[in-house]
């Protein structure tokens, strides 16, 4: 059927914009796994992004409102005048601007079901009185969705978000993508050798992945001061040029590469030795998963719902956030032991392979827009359990 049927159901998912990061491609996961049938919209409210092309060859249409300013008011009558007309009867928001405008223009456009994902859970900046925004939108939801076990409860024990209103879908992958890639010939890309141990970490370059920990621990490895060993930092954002400077200053230009935005990160990954992630909070990172299931050893920091998928000394090594000293030994551990490398890996591939295959993610995002509109009779995803 015509995605724009307007006879079938309209589910409109609502989000910032849509650079090639974590919650954005579990988006398009999730639109590739659609409920066939239904009319779909992505609507981003601040501008569009490199995963427009993704949407529409999955013949789903992107829409963008870009918002005028930090403080758009009229913004939120727009998009509810939008939806009104091309009546949307679910509306699933995702990030900050999208849930809060995203959410009062549902409700001024009586949209029958609101939803909204939570993809991260710790945020520095993240005050009382953006907690109260949260947990006042958060009645205006039909339910809000953590992206792990660990957001969810969080969300019910430090936001004080009601546990009726809570719904846990852990994020997934597309378990296939990641069964036949080679990092063949990367090294040679970058003039490499091709025996040199090669990191990387994948994300946004911005204050929560904390690029900046990483690089001081550098510092601390026998292996970079004996320009032994590179990292791929893949990702642009914000802090792209404050970044550039701090690695020029910490004397780490001959180990450190900045790739830029990569359309073919499972490759890059493919190559890699270790995968790092230094962040000081995290959701359920896409990323983190995606290089699990490339059978990488992973070194990650103990926040957010990271904890829940890394088991230290199992299926890959976890640290607290900011102990760079710790950090630097944990991985120049994995660097000196290749048979511990291979070990973490293959139990990191395992554990993706068991608990997050995107197909499982999908098929409770549907239950859950499907069972709003009283046209499902499954059972609907698990709800978080009260706070104690």
């Amino acid at each position: 059927m015509d995605n724009r049927d307007k006879t079938s159901p309209h589910i409109v998912h609502m989000i910032d914009e849509l650079p090639r990061d974590g919650a954005e491609m579990l988006l398009v996961d999730l639109m590739r796994l659609r409920i066939p049938g239904y009319r779909y919209t992505i609507v981003c409210l601040i501008k569009g992004g490199p995963l427009e092309q993704e949407f529409e060859k999955l013949g789903v249409p992107v829409v963008i409102f870009g918002r005028k300013g930090k403080l758009d008011f009229g913004l939120v009558f727009r998009v509810a005048s939008w939806l009104k007309r091309e009546r949307a009867d679910v509306v699933h928001t995702h990030l900050f601007t999208a849930d809060t405008y995203g959410r009062l223009a549902a409700r001024l456009a009586d949209v029958p079901a609101v939803f909204s994902t939570v993809h991260n859970i710790v945020n520095p900046w993240k005050g009382s009185g953006r907690k109260l925004i949260d947990r006042l939108f958060a009645r205006l939801s039909t339910a809000v969705v953590g992206c792990s076990e660990e957001v969810t409860q969080t969300l019910a024990s430090r936001d004080k978000i009601p546990a009726d209103k809570l719904v846990s879908i852990p994020n997934g992958i597309d378990l296939q993508k990641f069964s036949s890639f080679s990092g063949a010939g990367l090294r040679s890309e970058f003039g490499l050798p091709e025996d040199r141990p090669l990191i990387g970490i994948v994300g946004r370059l911005h204050e929560q992945k904390a690029h900046g920990d990483l690089f001081r621990a550098l510092t601390e490895l026998p292996q970079v001061r004996d320009k032994k060993l590179n990292c791929l930092v893949i990702g642009t954002g914000d802090l792209q040029d404050t970044l550039k400077q701090q690695v020029k200053a910490l004397g780490l230009e001959d180990c450190v590469i900045f790739t830029g935005m990569r359309t073919d990160v499972p490759r890059l990954v493919a190559a890699m030795d270790v995968f790092v992630m230094s962040s000081h909070w995290e959701g359920l990172p896409i990323a983190l998963l995606e290089a699990m299931a490339s059978s990488k050893a992973v070194l990650c920091t103990r926040v957010g719902g990271i904890p829940d998928v890394v088991i230290d000394g199992d299926n890959g090594l976890l640290v607290e956030p900011r102990d760079v000293p710790q950090f630097a030994k944990r991985l120049d551990d994995l660097l000196q032991d290749p048979a511990l490398r291979a070990r973490l890996g293959q139990r990191a591939r395992e554990t993706v392979i068991a608990r997050f295959d995107v197909s499982r993610t999908a098929a409770a995002y549907n239950r859950l827009h499907q069972q709003a509109l009283g046209l499902s009779s499954e059972p609907q995803p698990a709800r978080v359990a009260p706070a104690e």
